[in-house]
Parts: structure tokens; sequence; C-alpha cells
């Protein structure tokens, strides 16, 4: 994707799948929309999402599962969609969110299970979204909540069992959904 473009609109890519190689994303992109890489499974290598990037919109990368390597996602970012990132099982490493993201959305990365190594919720988040990180197996380390988050959805950390380490949620969270941490087994 060339420099000169600055908005990869709604559905622009929608169900290309069957691409190889890499996907660039240039510093010129300021909004990702909604379905843009919708099913575009194939990609390989990393997935950076530049600082230029303000909205990731929803299911923007739904199903997009061929990627290989690592998520980098900009510290320009607000906002991670609904199924922004769901079925995305290929990425490994760890997953930093910058702390420009205040919310969480739902099934933002559900099915996300190649990560390894640590999760990290910056103190930008106010919410999680119902199913926001379910079945994220690979996740090891502790787990810790930050102290801006008020509310965990439904399902939210559902078979997410790679953990290991503590779990601390804050004082600041006064609801936690249903099932939010079933079956989280690691956990000490």
């Amino acid at each position: 994707i060339p420099n000169s473009v600055t908005t990869i609109g709604d559905w622009a890519f929608y169900y290309c799948y069957g691409f190889t190689g890499s996907l660039t994303i240039p510093n010129s992109v300021t909004t990702i929309g909604r379905q843009a890489f919708y099913y575009c499974y194939g990609f390989t290598g990393d997935l950076t999402i530049p600082n230029s990037v303000t909205t990731i919109g929803n299911a923007a990368f739904y199903y997009c599962d061929g990627f290989t390597s690592s998520l980098t996602i900009g510290n320009s970012v607000t906002t991670i969609g609904n199924y922004a990132f769901y079925g995305c099982s290929g990425f490994t490493g760890s997953l930093t969110i910058p702390n420009s993201v205040t919310n969480i959305k739902n099934y933002a990365f559900s099915g996300c299970s190649g990560f390894t190594g640590s999760l990290t919720i910056p103190n930008s988040v106010t919410s999680i979204g119902d199913y926001a990180f379910q079945n994220c197996s690979g996740f090891t380390g502790s787990l810790t909540i930050p102290n801006s988050v008020t509310a965990i959805g439904d399902y939210a950390f559902t078979y997410c069992k790679g953990f290991n380490g503590s779990l601390t949620i804050p004082n600041s969270v006064t609801s936690i959904g249903e099932y939010a941490f079933y079956y989280c087994f690691g956990f000490n």
C-alpha cells in the first residue's frame, strides 16, 4: 500500500483471501475501516499498525490467520473495534496494547491463540469487552488488569489457559461479567 494512502475504507480488501507474503501499511494511513481486510488469510510475517493510525475498525482483520510473527499496534490507536483481530491465530510473541487505547471492544482478540509471552493492558483502558481475549491460550506470565478498568465483559478471558503467575484485579473494577475467567487455569 503506497505512502499516498491516508484511509483504507470499509470492506476495501473484503474476502481477498489467498495473499502470500507480507502486508505493509504505510505511516500515512490514519484509519483502517470496518472489515477492511476481512477474511484476508494468507499473509505472512509481521503486522505493524503504524503510529499514524487512530482507529482500527470493527472486524478490520477478521480471520487474517496466516500471519506468522508479531503484531505491533501503533501508539495513536484509541479504539480496537469489535472483532478487529478475531481468529488471527498465527501471531507469536507478546501482545502490548499501547497507552493510547481506551476501549478493547467485544471479540477484539478472540481466537488469537498463537501469542506467547505476556499480555500488557495499559492504564488507559477503561473497559474490556465481551469475549475480548477468549481462547487466547498462548499467553504466559501474570495478568494485571490496570486501575483504569471499571468493567470486564462476559467471557472476556475464557479459555486463556496459558497464563502462569498471579492475576490482579484492581479496586476500580465494579463489574466482572459472566464466565469472565472461565477455564483460565494456571494462575497462582
